[in-house]
């Protein structure tokens, strides 16, 4: 059995109602964990939303948070595989079963697969162009190019949230999401973390998904995405770099590569954010709090 689990925050209806209507015709069971504003999923078909398990955390309790909650309840109904997803994705109704063929192919394979996704794009850009995956080889870390042949299974480092197709009893044996992330990094801490348990995530081309990663399309400079976040968004972006980059289970080259990566953001943000003030404001918050350890919502 498959679970489809989508975390919605003040959701746009029209979306997430999209959304939740292609996971019922492709999942087994489909939850819906609201942090906040999405009470109203599918007001105007209710006997689908009577097929949705809806599930209010009474405040925004953070995407790892809602993940943990969704992953409870799919596998006391049983659930094998769940798939994540944000509330603004736009899966195909071939996802799931095409994810899945990749994970009983990786199996009969030997590999022992935690996680595997689709290649996804930014759906507001004028131009369909496919994000970058990375892994690490030799101590480099390398962009993932486009396989030969788009049936073509890639291994990569990790994932996005959205779109992850994931081996329930990964999160059984203890592999769940850190809730005192909040929001970014959620999916890659996870990731990291099953990797260094001696798992591996594949990603495969035939298997598309639009996506919204931002507040709007990011500015792409010098190989990096620069995501146009709201200045609460680049505090939890800031902090949660600096928390991620201190665990044992990173490398010392995604370490650097990430360093690297907040200097650099850090200063396009300056020439680049509207809310210059208030953006260096919270970024300086951000690495101060990462730095002192401090996690869980901003106060």
């Amino acid at each position: 059995m498959i679970a489809a689990i989508v975390v919605g925050f003040f959701p746009t209806p029209p979306i997430l109602d999209r959304l939740l209507l292609s996971l019922l015709k492709q999942a087994d069971y489909v939850v819906f964990v609201d942090n906040g504003g999405g009470e109203n999923i599918l007001a105007a078909d209710p006997t689908a939303r009577a097929q949705i398990e809806y599930v209010c955390l009474h405040g925004n309790k953070g995407v790892g948070a809602a993940l943990n909650t969704g992953f409870e309840l799919a596998i006391e109904k049983g659930c094998t595989y769940v798939a994540t997803f944000d509330q603004d994705s736009n899966p195909p109704e071939s996802l799931l079963p095409g994810l899945l063929q990749v994970h009983l192919d990786l199996e009969q394979q030997g590999i022992n697969c935690a996680a595997v996704g689709p290649a996804f794009f930014d759906t507001r850009a004028e131009q369909k162009t496919s994000f970058p995956f990375y892994r690490e080889i030799d101590g480099h870390i390398r962009t993932v190019s486009l396989a030969p042949h788009p049936s073509d299974m890639t291994e990569v480092d990790f994932l996005i949230t959205s779109g992850m197709l994931i081996k329930a009893s990964v999160w059984t044996k203890g592999i769940r999401y850190n809730p005192g992330l909040f929001v970014d990094y959620t999916d890659s801490d996870w990731c990291f973390r099953a990797r260094a348990a001696g798992y591996h995530l594949y990603t495969s081309f035939e298997q598309e998904m639009g996506h919204a990663l931002s507040d709007a399309p990011p500015l792409r400079l010098f190989g990096l995405n620069f995501f146009k976040y709201s200045p609460l968004r680049r505090y939890y972006y800031f902090r949660n770099s600096v928390l991620f980059i201190r665990q044992r289970y990173v490398s010392a080259a995604w370490k650097r590569r990430l360093i690297a990566g907040i200097c650099l953001r850090f200063l396009i943000s300056l020439i680049s954010d509207p809310k210059k003030i208030a953006s260096l404001k919270m970024m300086s918050l951000g690495l101060y709090h990462g730095l002192k350890g401090h996690d869980g919502a901003f106060q």
